[in-house]
């Protein structure tokens, strides 16, 4: 094999492998856990709402996942860490509440308040859909 045609097999493996580490980086499966939660699985309960609190990190909600109760107000704490990402600025949550404008001040609080009407399973995400969560809505 001459040196032109190894120089460019090479630089094709290191682009795949470039490419499969972005990939993994963007796309990978959110490993937060849940939020601390009570016996039956639900947020807490402060003042009369459920609290639902997560912290926002470059590529990923953490935690990701909620449980709560339809007819009952949330107030969704949202923390900022002041990393920069798609998911920094703005958490989108269909059918749930109007799209939230985070702060990008680390460690700032933007709260979201809203009362579920419907039962389901309500996906939340940054603008592009990269970065995705789940709020379960129970009777």
């Amino acid at each position: 094999m001459n040196q032109n045609k190894l120089i460019q097999t090479g630089s094709i493996v290191v682009i795949i492998i470039c490419v499969l580490v972005v990939g993994y980086i963007f796309l990978k499966p959110n490993q937060s856990g849940n939020q601390s939660q009570g016996a039956s699985g639900l947020v807490p309960m402060v003042n009369g709402k459920q609290v639902i609190q997560m912290a926002v990190k470059s590529v990923s909600y953490s935690p990701n996942y909620f449980k709560v109760k339809v007819g009952v107000p949330v107030s969704w704490q949202i923390t900022s860490s002041g990393e920069p990402g798609c998911d920094s600025g703005e958490v989108v949550a269909n059918g749930l509440t109007n799209p939230i404008y985070l702060n990008p001040n680390q460690g700032q609080v933007t709260t979201a308040e809203f009362t579920p009407q419907t039962p389901g399973t309500y996906q939340f995400s940054c603008p592009m859909g990269m970065v995705r969560g789940t709020i379960e809505v129970v009777n």
